[in-house]
């Protein structure tokens, strides 16, 4: 009866590891299709700068993937929140080089403020996810 009762504890145990890790994968490829939604087409797909749209504008866009490295190895969530919301950006020259996305997603009437901040901070995880490593 003891073996019994720790094989079930160990699957139970394995269980919820595997859940945990579905919905950890399916937490990160929703933060994927976000970041394909709003932010592939400048950015590439993989974060990179290669998006379609990148050789129509003025400025390429940045390299996603190196901003921890560039940041001196630690990942700036405060300043890519920023960027990604904008709002706050003071833009004394003209706009920005990016989409306002604080105020797009605010536009939508389903958004609340918690969803805009939701999907800003998911946009961010993503940015954060695909680091390349700092050597």
């Amino acid at each position: 009866m003891a073996g019994a009762g720790w094989t079930a504890v160990v699957v139970a145990i394995a269980l919820a590891a595997t859940a945990r890790t579905g919905r950890a994968g399916a937490v990160e490829d929703a933060d994927r299709a976000l970041f394909v939604k709003y932010c592939a087409a400048c950015h590439g797909a993989d974060g990179k700068g290669g998006g379609a749209a990148a050789p129509a504008l003025a400025k390429p866009p940045p390299d996603l993937t190196r901003l921890a490295r560039d940041a001196g190895g630690e990942f700036p969530s405060a300043r890519v929140i920023r960027a990604i919301d904008g709002r706050t950006t003071i833009r004394a020259h003209g706009s920005g080089d990016m989409p306002v996305w604080g105020e797009v997603f605010a536009a939508d009437s389903f958004n609340d403020a918690i969803d805009v901040r939701w999907k800003i901070e998911r946009l961010a995880e993503h940015v954060r996810r695909i680091q390349a490593p700092i050597r």
